[in-house]
């Protein structure tokens, strides 16, 4: 069987969960596929040091209409590779990608959404460009529900060219003991005595962590042996180092940028917090999930599609310290609810998180595109000698079908 070449495109320059995301796709791909990177130059060296040597990474910068030249190269390694398929990730990256690769005649195109982009203010929210280059983009992929709906709703792309695959984890690499626990403290210089508070996510103003000080100051009389613990970097890093310490907190929070390490962080936690204001469906929450931590976190998303309020995790409204302290405390005072909440979270994460199950559905996913373009060239609706257009084969394919022609009926 001829392996399927595909080439991830990413433009981002920080590192967060779709980075990871892509690297755990590019590690685990079948022999069937034969994968590649184009990633900026600033996270080159972080992709090359997770993936395997047998993926070729090229480091490119093409975020921008100046970028010219890097515009021309990217044309030429899609022409020379003659690659199956082009998939990016988030908007940003497949602006730029999709009609490059349509332009250069690769068969299918694939957008990952990874979170329904709430930071768009002014023009930019009116999806006005996204819905104009809708017609480079062969398949949608939405992380979560919420997500395919935004596409639908906001960014007006047909149904058909929607496929909604949940992100997963490696469990099993999340999975701790008591000793572990014991063991990760020990390590990390954190006390037995100790509270542990740990979010792990970029530092953007669209996460929260301004929300979560605001939140915790009243915590401490009642526990002063409390520590919050933000993992990540990002341009607000300064900021909330100095709102922290004007908050008298300088002593109970660590800003300690980007771990390689997040699973032995959150071996050594008590709780996990995400006060994010938009979201997809955060790894970050399936990889506390896995670890049995219990979580707090805003109802935006699809974070509600992994955590039951009061089953598996608490939730609460984004932008709102008073809810999210009394979360937190909630979690705090009472050790038995957190390992009940953790547990419940953890055999969640094992049922219906394991990443082999978003793998499996990406490949599915691969090949199901592939299928479609050979049937639609046989079937001789494409013209001899050209590349089969996959949006024309699947938009032939969903016109086909009764359920297209009752959704048509009484339209002018």
């Amino acid at each position: 069987m001829q392996r399927r070449s595909i080439l991830h495109f990413t433009n981002s320059t920080l590192w967060g969960g779709v980075e990871e995301h892509i690297c755990s796709l590019l590690r685990s791909l079948s022999c069937r596929f034969c994968p590649q990177l184009v990633c900026d130059p600033s996270l080159y060296e972080r992709f090359r040091a997770a993936i395997s040597e047998d993926v070729r990474i090229t480091p490119l910068a093409l975020s921008s209409p100046r970028h010219v030249s890097a515009a021309v190269r990217f044309a030429r390694l899609l022409r020379c590779g003659q690659f199956d398929i082009v998939h990016s990730h988030m908007f940003w990256s497949s602006l730029f990608a999709s009609p490059i690769a349509w332009a250069c005649g690769v068969p299918t195109i694939i957008e990952t959404l990874h979170g329904t982009e709430a930071w768009r203010t002014g023009w930019k929210a009116s999806c006005t460009i996204d819905r104009a280059t809708t017609r480079f983009v062969s398949k949608y992929v939405a992380v979560c529900a919420s997500d395919a709906q935004f596409l639908e709703e906001k960014k007006q792309v047909p149904r058909h060219k929607i496929a909604v695959i949940p992100n997963g984890v490696d469990v099993r690499r999340f999975l701790v003991s008591s000793s572990d626990r014991h063991a990760s403290r020990s390590q990390l210089g954190l006390g037995q005595a100790d509270l542990v508070v740990i979010v792990v996510a970029r530092l953007h103003r669209g996460k929260g962590h301004a929300v979560l000080l605001d939140a915790i100051g009243p915590l401490l009389p009642v526990h002063p042996a409390l520590k919050v613990i933000f993992l990540g970097e990002g341009e607000e890093g300064r900021e909330l180092e100095a709102r922290a310490n004007a908050l008298g907190l300088r002593d109970c929070v660590r800003l300690l940028g980007y771990q390689n390490n997040v699973q032995e962080w959150l071996a050594a936690a008590d709780i996990n917090v995400l006060p994010t204001f938009y979201e997809g469906l955060p790894l970050t929450v399936l990889e506390a999930m896995a670890s049995g931590l219990p979580t707090v976190a805003s109802n935006v998303g699809g974070i509600p599609d992994a955590i039951e309020h009061g089953v598996s995790g608490l939730l609460v409204p984004p932008g709102d310290p008073t809810q999210l302290r009394d979360a937190i405390s909630c979690l705090l005072q009472d050790p038995c609810l957190r390992t009940r909440l953790g547990k419940v979270a953890q055999r969640r994460a094992l049922e219906s998180f394991d990443f082999e199950q978003q793998v499996r559905r990406t490949e599915k996913l691969y090949v199901e595109m592939s299928d479609i373009l050979t049937q639609f060239a046989q079937d001789g609706s494409a013209e001899s000698g050209e590349v089969p257009s996959l949006s024309l084969a699947l938009n032939h394919a969903a016109e086909s079908s009764p359920s297209y022609a009752r959704s048509q009926q009484g339209r002018p």
